[in-house]
């Protein structure tokens, strides 16, 4: 077992023998990392932000039967806000794969070095079904909503969208679709952790799919019941892939 850090020495304490104190430090520096990487990715995301915008309302223009549509802003310093917002929402995305980085080099130690052999896995793993959660959201959920929604508009009702509630609602829906595919990260990590068994997952299936589809329903924005769904039945088929990895690894 490694002794602790003498006093004076230069080499960084060892996180068995690190103090609250210093816990807080690092997970301050872990802080600062993430958010200079969000900082970084915001600059870049402010040159990409018009194109990302002309990308965005497309869902919207094509429910409206438009091929060219414009999105509203009702102050003076609108199209800086909006352009501000898609900036940092691209930079939090720019800077996902160091947020999850630092994430885990703060959390590796309370797993051990077992454990710490998967964490380029279990990395990649979390960035990769983020994204597919995302675009699943995006050429699937996004599209079948906004035609559920302007399908009310008759001759009398014009739809306007304005810019930044528009934006906050794809917003919201990508970063719903991304956060649930995680679920099979989640489990699988419970199961080699020997928190859960994929025996006792097996045994629960009844009552998991009662519970995804009641948190689908609730956490999808809007009223149309596509969209749950949708993400209910992708999280039950991440579900049963999470019972078969599981049951792998404890293999």
């Amino acid at each position: 077992m490694a002794s602790p850090a003498r006093p004076g020495s230069r080499r960084p304490p060892d996180p068995k023998y690190m103090t609250f104190v210093e816990h807080l430090s690092e997970l301050r520096q872990r802080l600062i990392i993430s958010v200079a990487a969000i900082g970084a990715g915001s600059v870049v995301g402010w040159f990409l932000a018009n194109r990302i915008i002309h990308i965005i309302d497309q869902p919207v223009c094509h429910a409206l039967g438009q091929k060219h549509c414009k999105l509203i802003v009702t102050q003076i310093y609108g199209g800086f806000a909006l352009q501000l917002k898609v900036a940092v929402i691209v930079g939090f995305a720019i800077a996902l794969p160091v947020t999850i980085y630092q994430l885990w080099k703060f959390a590796a130690p309370a797993f051990g070095a077992g454990p710490n052999r998967w964490a380029p896995v279990w990395m990649v793993s979390a960035l990769a079904l983020f994204v597919a959660g995302a675009a699943t959201g995006w050429f699937f959920a996004v599209p079948i909503a906004i035609n559920f929604f302007t399908h009310f508009t008759g001759s009398d009702v014009q739809v306007l969208p304005f810019a930044s509630q528009y934006v906050g609602f794809i917003i919201l829906f990508l970063a719903i679709f991304g956060v649930s595919f995680e679920l099979p990260l989640v489990l699988v990590s419970l199961t080699t952790a020997g928190i859960t068994s994929s025996r006792w997952l097996a045994s629960r299936r009844l009552y998991a799919f009662f519970a995804i589809f009641v948190f689908s329903t609730v956490v999808t924005p809007g009223v149309d019941w596509i969209s749950p769904l949708i993400l209910g039945g992708v999280l039950y088929v991440l579900f049963e892939l999470s019972i078969l990895v599981s049951r792998l690894l404890g293999r």
